[in-house]
C-alpha cells in the first residue's frame, strides 16, 4: 500500500476521514504494538494500548494539521500510554503487595520512591542551565520536536538538539549518582 503525502492525510484526518485513519493506523500500528510489547510484556496489553493511543488521535484529530512530525507525536502519546500502562501495573501489583504484607505490619512505600525520584528529575532540570532547561522542558514535557523547540527558542535546530541531548545526558547521569533507579526508569523518565 502506497501512502500519500503525511501533512495530506492529516489534513483529510482533520476533516473526519475514516480512509486517512486507517492508512495512518497501517502504517504505524505494528511499531506502536511492538513498542508497547517490550514494556508491558503481553499482547492484549500492548493491543489495547495501541487501540487508545489512535483513540487519542482520533480524538485530537483537528488539532494534528499544526503537528509538524507527525511520526515523533504519535511516539510520544504512545509513549505516554505506556508509561500510565506500567503505572497501573504498578499500582496493581503494589496493591497486591501491600495486602499481602499488612498481616505482618510491613507496607512498602513506592509512592514515596516515585515522588522522591520526580524530585530527583525537578531538581536536575532544574540545575541545567537556562537553554538546556527550556530545551527539556519543552521536547520532554510539552512532547515537541527539535524543529519546534528550534523555533520557540529562537535558535537552529541543531543547538536545540544539542541542548536537548545535553539536558537529557545531565539528568540521566545526575538520577544514577544521587538515586538509586534501574536505568529502565531512568529512560523512560528521560525519552
Amino acid at each position: 500500500m502506497t501512502f500519500p503525502d503525511e501533512k495530506i492525510l492529516l489534513e483529510q484526518l482533520a476533516q473526519g476521514s475514516e480512509p486517512a485513519f486507517a492508512m495512518l493506523l497501517d502504517k504505524y500500528g505494528n511499531n506502536i504494538y511492538s513498542q508497547a510489547l517490550v514494556y508491558v510484556k503481553n499482547t492484549q496489553e500492548a493491543q489495547d494500548i495501541v487501540q487508545e493511543v489512535f483513540m487519542k488521535i482520533w480524538e485530537k484529530r483537528a488539532d494534528l494539521t499544526a503537528v509538524t512530525h507527525f511520526r515523533s507525536y504519535l511516539f510520544i502519546v504512545a509513549r505516554n500510554h505506556i508509561i500510565s500502562a506500567l503505572r497501573k501495573k504498578l499500582q496493581v501489583s503494589m496493591a497486591t503487595d501491600t495486602l499481602e504484607l499488612e498481616d505482618v505490619g510491613y507496607v512498602p512505600d513506592y509512592t514515596c520512591r516515585h515522588r522522591d525520584l520526580s524530585r530527583m528529575v525537578t531538581a536536575a532540570v532544574q540545575m541545567l542551565p537556562q537553554q538546556q532547561q527550556k530545551a527539556y522542558l519543552l521536547s520532554r514535557e510539552q512532547g515537541l520536536s527539535h524543529d519546534e523547540v528550534a523555533a520557540r527558542m529562537q535558535v537552529t535546530r541543531e543547538a536545540a538538539k544539542k541542548n536537548i541531548s545535553r539536558a537529557l545526558h545531565f539528568v540521566r547521569t545526575f538520577l544514577r549518582s544521587h538515586y538509586d533507579v534501574p536505568l529502565l526508569c531512568i529512560s523512560l523518565l528521560c525519552y
